[in-house]
């Protein structure tokens, strides 16, 4: 899909109706989002910007960013979103990787972002002032108000370039083509039913690839969405409840902060599900939502970046009896399970997760090296472990990475933090392997006690002895204040450094 033609259409059908609100109230329709969108473009054509260019933003969630993503496409520009926390080097060598032509950034960046050895011909600001940097509601006023009508090959074309480090630690530039836009919209519509009564908010940075492709929900769907930038629990509860949100995506640490900012005071009633993204979801995480807001379903989804992004979401309908699972395979995706020899497994086997079809990304931007070793006889291999069900349902299990090799046994991380949630006392926690002269490898966790409450090693471990194989059962248990995230929410399986 090209975003501004969707943009376009949708204000033929759904005009002065609300598409977008700010943190303060402020309503955007589809009419005004589209008048801005289009001085936007036409500042930027004045610049000599053309297809292929690349549009780079350094920008937290706010509407702005909006708006560039829908510009840059009216033009065939390349969107590249960045991580707000990127920095020196690693900023650096993100816009000179894809050759950045434009950036937009907030003031507060602007002079980290000068003091690095940048080529870059147009630097936009929003927030203040800055020497050197044009701010943006001046660039975008010069413009007028034509509408474009993009020539692009949706199949072939980038739209986007999505940097992702994943699990890894490694920095990688993913193309994200027009056609792979499509996936998202049909995927929430079809399984949820958003439709144009709907209101979502964003409860993940738009810097991710959920970013944009939220924006191309709304187009399509006629739905409105709160862009936020608070995640703390009393702001994202207060948001809401205050504008009725119906929906949301997010990933586990959030969904934690909106378990904390609920009482019993609250009125969500108007909340029909949250989907959990990103990594492992406790069942017991699941369970709390719903309990805390008994009108929500809450279910699961995965993908990665490279899959566009989602490759399996569980429908409503089966959010109870099929908890835990991460839903059946979407449309445009062939998934396998195989085992380490490369055969595949059988229903409730573990094995790596591998994908191919229309959905998956055609290789590592810049680095062919990397994408033959992830891409091999046309199936991505997502490093990425689950099983599934005789009745076609995935459960997601973790990374391979993370797999703890005790003496020869395999424990997943997962099963032993499933388990420890179901201890009343623990709030949070995250399972690790430590090396052991003996086995190999033993199973530490890391805690989170809810309160001010002590944790006693052997309590938990008798816990576990109920739950769990003896092997399983950690060696080393530490009690600390919160659990260390990656950039995209996914918790850092590897000891503290003492």
């Amino acid at each position: 899909m090209i975003p501004y033609r969707a943009l376009v259409s949708a204000a033929e059908n759904w005009g002065d109706r609300t598409i977008f609100i700010l943190e303060d109230g402020l309503e955007i329709s589809f009419e005004a989002l589209l008048e801005r969108v289009n001085k936007l473009a036409s500042a930027l054509e004045k610049r000599g910007l053309e297809k292929g260019d690349v549009l780079a933003v350094l920008l937290p969630n706010c509407i702005e960013f909006i708006e560039l993503y829908i510009a840059a496409g009216s033009l065939g520009m390349i969107f590249q979103p960045m991580d707000i926390r990127f920095r020196g080097k690693e900023l650096a060598n993100a816009l000179k990787w894809t050759d950045a032509k434009v950036l937009a950034a907030h003031a507060m960046d602007a002079e980290n972002i000068d003091s690095l050895d940048l080529d870059i011909e147009i630097k936009l600001l929003i927030g203040g002032k800055h020497k050197g940097w044009q701010a943006y509601e001046g660039f975008l006023g010069s413009g007028t108000s034509p509408r474009y009508e993009p020539e692009m090959d949706e199949d072939m074309d980038n739209s986007m370039f999505i940097f992702t480090s994943g699990s890894t630690g490694a920095i990688k530039c993913v193309p994200v083509t027009w056609r792979q836009l499509d996936f998202f919209p049909q995927d929430l519509m079809t399984v949820t039913g958003i439709n144009p009564v709907d209101r979502g908010i964003s409860l993940v940075p738009m810097s991710h690839i959920s970013g944009p492709i939220v924006v191309n929900l709304c187009l399509v769907s006629g739905s409105s969405y709160i862009i936020t930038s608070r995640f703390t629990p009393l702001a994202i509860v207060d948001m809401m409840e205050t504008f009725r949100v119906t929906w949301t995506h997010t990933v586990p640490p959030i969904a934690s902060l909106i378990l904390k900012g609920i009482s019993r005071a609250r009125d969500l009633s108007s909340m029909r599900f949250i989907a959990l993204m990103g990594t492992s979801v406790s069942p017991h995480m699941l369970v709390a939502l719903e309990h805390e807001i008994p009108s929500v379903k809450a279910i699961q989804g995965y993908g990665l970046t490279e899959t566009s992004p989602l490759l399996t979401l569980l429908d409503l309908e089966h959010h109870a009896d099929k908890r835990g699972s991460i839903g059946k395979a979407l449309p445009g995706s062939e998934i396998k399970i195989l085992d380490e020899s490369g055969h595949e497994v059988v229903p409730g086997e573990p094995g790596e997760i591998v994908v191919s079809g229309e959905r998956i990304f055609k290789g590592y931007y810049k680095d062919p090296g990397l994408s033959a070793s992830v891409i091999r006889d046309g199936w991505f291999h997502t490093g990425d472990i689950a099983r599934v069900d005789r009745e076609g349902f995935y459960y997601h299990l973790g990374r391979m990475d993370d797999v703890i090799n005790v003496g020869g046994l395999k424990v997943y991380p997962i099963e032993i933090e499933n388990a420890l949630l179901q201890h009343p006392l623990v709030q949070d926690c995250v399972a690790y392997g430590i090396p052991d002269k003996k086995r190999g490898h033993v199973v530490a966790v890391d805690v989170v006690p809810k309160g001010r409450h002590k944790l006693i090693h052997a309590e938990l471990r008798r816990f576990l002895l109920g739950h769990l194989a003896e092997y399983k059962i950690p060696t080393h248990i530490r009690r600390v204040k919160e659990i260390r995230l990656t950039a995209t929410g996914k918790p850092i399986r590897r000891p503290r450094a003492q």
